[in-house]
């Protein structure tokens, strides 16, 4: 039997405690709390309120407004308390990062997670990030959403961008720091200018998503698809598999914070070691790292 655990101690300068009712009050999104039976208690030295997760695949640690959930994880692991598929939830953050360490605008009712990934197979290599957005495509899909992977770690819903993904690893333990908008996302004033793949969020107006139940949801599908399907996939299978969700295959892109000469390219598909594919006057390219946006 698995458990959703809220943390109730502060972690100086990373975490602050939290209550269900605290929770509850936060935002609309975690009304859904209240429902759930709390118990008070002691975990791994930390006071916490626990709640049974029956059915569902690893435990889920909520916390208040902390620095960023991998900071949090990161303490967790050095306490040996997170296993593979274990998550932490933070209500919001205050210095959550992004691709190439840029900041993460985090306010409250997103999911702003931090999930240990087991440490063999595609996990183990450098095309981690993709078999992670891969699964996470495929789980928003279930939910319904026109949902692509924006190589090479961004998650699109119908041509915007609503989330990111980013893998830490340290002492062994590799971490993906997952960041959803569920019900609100970042002004384009706040966007890289002219280039910046505008924002969007799950939510429609007027909806409140319950964060927890989605989180929940996200994460059982990722841990059944993984299990059930990809660890038996081969480099190539798994490649494939990528390129159907891949936004923009065949369009062309402009390419940023790459060194090639000639910036723009057509999407070609993804290499047998993550890196992007791309057609460009002279022939075939392939780029490791950067970003890239619709060609204007």
């Amino acid at each position: 039997m698995h458990t959703c655990f809220i943390l109730h101690n502060q972690i100086p300068d990373i975490a602050s405690k939290i209550t269900p009712e605290r929770l509850v009050t936060a935002h609309s999104g975690w009304e859904t709390v209240e429902e759930r039976s709390w118990v008070q208690s002691q975990h791994n030295g930390f006071d916490v309120f626990k709640s049974e997760l029956p059915q569902f695949p690893a435990d889920i640690y909520l916390c208040g407004e902390c620095s960023s959930t991998l900071d949090v994880a990161r303490i967790f692991n050095e306490k040996q308390m997170l296993n593979e598929w274990d998550s932490v939830l933070g209500l919001r953050q205050n210095s959550g990062r992004g691709q190439l360490r840029r900041a993460w605008n985090s306010p409250e009712g997103n999911i702003y997670a931090a999930m240990r990934l087991p440490s063999t197979g595609f996990f183990s290599n450098e095309i981690g990030s993709l078999a992670i957005g891969y699964l996470l495509v495929g789980a928003l899909q279930k939910l319904g959403y026109n949902s692509r992977i924006k190589w090479p770690n961004d998650i699109m819903v119908d041509e915007k961008k609503v989330g990111g993904i980013l893998l830490e690893e340290r002492a062994g333990i590799l971490m993906a720091g997952i960041g959803i908008n569920v019900h609100s996302y970042p002004p384009t004033e706040l966007l890289r200018n002219n280039w910046a793949v505008p924002a969007s969020c799950l939510c429609q107006k007027e909806q409140t998503l319950p964060i927890l139940q989605v989180w929940q949801t996200l994460v059982d599908y990722m841990h059944f698809c993984y299990n059930a399907q990809v660890v038996q996939y081969t480099t190539t299978k798994l490649i494939s598999s990528v390129e159907k969700q891949l936004a923009w295959l065949g369009r062309e892109v402009w390419i940023h914070g790459s060194d090639l000469v000639n910036r723009s390219g057509r999407i070609m598909g993804i290499s047998q070691d993550g890196g992007l594919r791309l057609h460009q006057q002279d022939g075939e390219k392939i780029i490791h790292s950067g970003s890239i946006s619709l060609h204007p």
